[in-house]
């Protein structure tokens, strides 16, 4: 099941809820990091599970197309089970909290830095026992380390998911894939912008727009004196701010724009459609990610099966399987990379300085003043576009 909408479509939340709840992090108890030994959690025995089933919510679109084929039908071959798929963007915090006491409306669930907040605000993740999971020794130490300490015992890094710039060289012939290009004048008029998930264009433009850094991008607030990165916003010359993942298809595909912003999660079937033209990866200079945590949710009826899932989303194999058919930056140290993957970010030396995650705690410190820049992009997009 495809939508068409992908990553694109990604919706906000209400960050009112987080900030009435008061720090997410500061709240936390910080306990110390448990050492990553013990008995992995069982999945030996393989019909331990046999017939058992667990829901699984993972991004919608083309994600779950790829999470089905490379994770979840192998998982159930193997096993026995009954995993079944549902989508999602960004409402699982709300559908967690409408749901009955030990009634999840799935077991695990897929989440990025800003969704963890609202649901570690709420109470609303179940902890796994890091210490049987002996995978996590195979894990770029990036991926643990760029976590707050608090909520590290909640869930494992899958992987990484990106902003990435897309171009299409038959049109910009030999201009760099680097996110600065969306600011080369021969480009204006020529962009294909998401007005959605409109923060990463904002922090695109703090970081090679404006040349700040990304602390930049956190400390923004309404009234400032010197604006430098809506200044950058403001210079961006678009062909269109794009609704959803359909329309930027589009966009590129009859040559009404020639570099857009595009998502991981969308990338690979960009290119595929696109031909051999069509550019994407993490450029030399770096781009913003997200993560892709799986975490388990309170109240489920199936601890077990859902920590032994959870094992095996950092097996070696799963995610070699996964690479394959998504752009998609895997938490293992020694997953097979293939060819279409441009400058992936083999080492944590690569990730420490190619990625700029989008962290828990640089969200929290933006969430008094997210709604205003909301608003302040609202007012840049009218400057900005042409419809």
């Amino acid at each position: 099941m495809n939508d068409g909408d992908g990553k694109t479509n990604k919706k906000t939340l209400s960050r009112r809820q987080i900030l009435q709840t008061g720090s997410v992090l500061a709240g936390a108890a910080l306990l110390p990091m448990p050492a990553i030994i013990g008995r992995a959690y069982a999945l030996d025995a393989k019909d331990a599970f046999k017939g058992e089933e667990l829901t699984v919510c993972a991004w919608s679109g083309g994600y779950l197309d790829s999470f089905k084929i490379a994770i979840s039908d192998p998982f159930n071959a193997k096993y026995g089970t009954k995993v079944s798929l549902v989508g999602g963007w960004d409402q699982m915090v709300a559908q967690m909290k409408a749901a009955p006491a030990g009634k999840p409306p799935f077991d695990i669930t897929i989440s990025e830095e800003y969704t963890t907040l609202g649901a570690l605000a709420e109470d609303l993740y179940a902890k796994t026992d890091r210490s049987k999971l002996p995978q996590l020794s195979e894990v770029q130490p990036f991926f643990l380390t760029a976590r707050p300490e608090a909520a590290r015992d909640y869930g494992v890094p899958l992987g990484l998911g990106f902003s990435l710039p897309l171009l299409n060289t038959a049109l910009t012939a030999d201009k760099p894939l680097s996110w600065s290009t969306m600011w080369d004048k021969d480009l204006e008029g020529k962009l294909a912008l998401d007005a959605g998930a409109y923060w990463w264009l904002i922090a695109i433009s703090a970081i090679w727009g404006a040349k700040k850094d990304f602390n930049a991008f956190y400390e923004w607030k309404p009234g400032m004196a010197s604006d430098p990165i809506f200044e950058a916003v403001e210079r961006l010359r678009p062909a269109k701010y794009y609704k959803d993942g359909a329309e930027l298809s589009f966009l590129m595909l009859q040559e009404q724009a020639s570099f857009a912003q595009i998502y991981s999660a969308d990338a690979l079937g960009l290119t595929q459609n696109g031909g051999a033209t069509f550019k994407t990866g993490i450029p030399a200079d770096g781009t913003v990610a997200y993560g892709d945590w799986y975490i388990k949710v309170k109240g489920t009826q199936h601890d077990a099966l859902a920590d032994a899932f959870l094992g095996y989303l950092l097996e070696q194999e799963t995610q070699d399987r996964f690479i394959q058919v998504q752009m998609s930056v895997m938490s293992r140290k020694d997953v097979t990379v293939p060819a279409f993957w441009h400058n992936y970010p083999k080492s944590n030396d690569d990730l420490v300085k190619n990625v700029r995650l989008m962290t828990m705690q640089g969200l929290e410190q933006l969430l008094p003043n997210f709604d205003a820049m909301g608003e302040r992009f609202q007012q840049a997009v009218l400057k900005t576009s042409k419809g």
